[in-house]
């Protein structure tokens, strides 16, 4: 989407009426959803209303919002982590909303159009892409799979007297030990075991994999009809694991991690 990108930095000469621009959280099949079904939801800057752009074959879900926001202070404005935060809430929310309703192709937040004209020869210029996606994830939800290691090792220590900054060590090596051990046979067997419920896996994001604890981390792409056999597998671990690891599954999610994204999509 280089015309998304690249026209963020647009001259004010250029800025169309009222200096607004287009905002895409994603893309469905037309005719889509009805959208007087999202009229009550707000746009990712809270007040602009979500709408349907009818760009060829496919639907795309957007709001009009300021230029100077979004396109002309929006690296300025993603240093800001508070305001960072509540937009991207505001997207994901809109994303769910319309996931609710029908297969999306998610947008990556940040991305802006100056015209519905330039949003239109984008998405004309990645149909075959775009039509290959939406065959991939249709029926499909995502889910994220982690499993993070039990402290037991920390109860030991707070239960075990500390005579010594020696005793106090050795405890709590002990522990990032344990927690740092993120290989071995049992999770192979359980992302085996995920991949034979799953359309498709994933690693897991980068944010995560900073947490000593984390032991495992996967995205999987089920269909919605399968979502019960994904709950049994994590079921079945959750119970053998109970004693010395946690599973946190969540979801469902527009399927960000299975969607060929260009830099400006």
């Amino acid at each position: 989407m280089a015309d998304g990108v690249k026209q963020r930095r647009a001259t004010s000469a250029q800025k169309p009426a009222r200096h607004r621009v287009i905002h895409l959280y994603g893309l469905t099949e037309a005719p889509g959803p009805r959208p007087e079904s999202f009229r009550k939801l707000t746009g990712v800057d809270g007040v602009a209303a979500v709408e349907g752009i009818r760009c060829g074959q496919f639907v795309c879900w957007v709001s009009r919002v300021t230029a100077e926001e979004f396109a002309e202070n929006l690296e300025q404005n993603m240093q800001d982590l508070d305001w960072l935060a509540a937009a991207t809430t505001r997207h994901q929310k809109v994303l769910s909303a319309i996931a609710d309703s029908a297969d999306i192709l998610p947008a990556r937040f940040g991305i802006e159009f100056l015209h519905e004209k330039s949003l239109g020869e984008h998405v004309e210029s990645r149909e075959t892409v775009l039509r290959s996606d939406l065959d991939r994830i249709r029926g499909k939800e995502e889910w994220g799979v982690k499993v993070f290691a039990l402290p037991s090792a920390g109860r030991a220590m707070n239960r075990k007297k500390i005579r010594s900054g020696k005793d106090y060590l050795q405890a709590k090596s002990a522990l990032v030990n344990r927690s740092s051990n993120r290989a071995g046979p049992e999770f192979d067997d359980f992302a085996k075991s995920l991949q034979s419920v799953a359309s498709e896996v994933a690693e897991g994001g980068k944010l995560a994999a900073a947490r000593r604890d984390l032991q495992f981390h996967k995205t999987v792409l089920v269909r919605r009809s399968d979502r019960k056999k994904l709950e049994n597998v994590v079921r079945a671990y959750a119970k053998k694991w109970k004693d010395k690891n946690r599973i946190e599954c969540t979801g469902p999610w527009p399927a960000f991690s299975f969607v060929t994204h260009s830099d400006s999509f």
